[in-house]
């Protein structure tokens, strides 16, 4: 009597398993399906929409490579920081005088701002629609003189003498010395003459 021996067949029960060329991963059974049981996460090619490991680097169906993403942005801190993110906002021009002394009155509103010198001192030349003041010195400081300052009601008349990088800018007080402004640019000094001309010509009696 001859003896039947039944080899296993390759059935369902018994598949050997399909292994991909991608590290080990065992190939989906259906195109585009994780494995069953397979718990690892998974990610669509962007070219191919195929399923591959969240972790590869290369899709094994069409042979797209993942970039890595660009790494967070470090938080800039000191100068570089502040150079990177940009200029803060500019103060405002009453800000600006608040911070070298002039204090404005309520309803009292700036008209123009210059660089300039009187007496042998730089400094800034500021015009209001009531008050005309001069600040000694170009960095704010505890040994800087008060600011000085004439009411535009005491404007006698103003005038440009010299000539071209040399003129200079006198300014008539009726109860006080003359003020006599140089190193202002040429357009400064025409343009601070012109604003106290216009007060003049708005306190004339008509």
């Amino acid at each position: 009597m001859l003896a039947v021996i039944a080899h296993p067949s390759l059935g369902a029960d018994r598949t050997a398993p399909n292994v991909s060329e991608e590290e080990g991963q065992p190939g989906p059974q259906v195109p585009g399906a994780a494995p069953a049981g397979d718990q690892r996460p998974m990610k669509a090619c962007p070219d191919c929409a195929e399923l591959v490991l969240a972790a590869a680097r290369k899709c094994r169906y069409c042979g797209y490579e993942f970039r890595s993403a660009p790494a967070p942005a470090v938080a800039n801190n000191g100068l570089l920081g502040l150079l990177l993110r940009g200029s803060a906002p500019r103060p405002t021009m009453p800000e600006t005088l608040a911070q070298l002394g002039v204090e404005l009155d309520p309803d009292e509103r700036p008209a123009g701002f210059w660089l300039g010198r009187t007496q042998g001192s730089d400094g800034y030349v500021i015009l209001t629609d009531a008050r005309l003041f001069f600040i000694a010195g170009l960095r704010r400081s505890p040994g800087n003189p008060a600011p000085r300052q004439h009411s535009l009601d005491e404007l006698a008349g103003a005038e440009i003498a010299g000539r071209h990088w040399k003129s200079n800018l006198v300014i008539h007080w009726l109860d006080s010395p003359d003020m006599r402004i140089d190193g202002l640019a040429p357009k400064d000094l025409r343009g601070l003459h012109a604003a106290l001309v216009a007060q003049l010509e708005r306190d004339r009696p008509r």
